[in-house]
């Protein structure tokens, strides 16, 4: 299936509080216990209570369509790896699968800055929508760096 990213998304811009705070309400429990690897169902509020600074952490960028956020991303450089940064990304349920996380990790990491970086995301084992994103090989070549029990972490060499 092939989704051009243009037609759903207006725009891309750094995330502000109000714009993640709409964004998680707008998030399943099933999709927030996706996106924080939570062994037990997290619901909008536990969200933006325990984890709102995270979701501005770093670099944050929300995608919107109509002024509505329905997509985060954010990049978290790892001062003890060079040239290394942890990867983010949490997706409106109704944008899911529409191309929104693809859209903005090509809109993040296609920037000069980025290039020659290494990317890590760790997602849960049995989030094959997460998994396929990542070993796509879209973005660059992807490698699984790391097993741990129900979780794996890739690592994306951005050209």
């Amino acid at each position: 299936m092939t989704t051009v990213i243009e037609r759903i998304v207006t725009r891309w811009e750094p995330a502000t509080d109000d714009a993640v705070e709409a964004l998680v309400r707008a998030c399943s429990v099933r999709s927030l216990s996706e996106r924080f690897a939570a062994a037990h169902r997290l619901t909008p509020e536990a969200v933006l209570t325990r984890y709102r600074p995270w979701l501005l952490a770093g670099e944050a960028v929300v995608a919107r369509v109509g002024g509505w956020p329905v997509g985060l991303l954010n990049l978290v450089d790892d001062p003890a790896r060079p040239r290394t940064t942890d990867l983010a990304l949490l997706v409106a349920d109704d944008a899911q699968r529409r191309g929104v996380a693809t859209g903005l990790l090509r809109h993040t990491l296609g920037a000069p800055a980025r290039a020659g970086w290494t990317v890590r995301a760790t997602v849960r084992a049995d989030n094959r929508a997460a998994i396929g994103l990542l070993r796509g090989r879209r973005l660059g070549p992807t490698r699984l760096a790391r097993l741990d029990p129900g979780q794996l972490t890739y690592e994306i060499a951005v050209p």
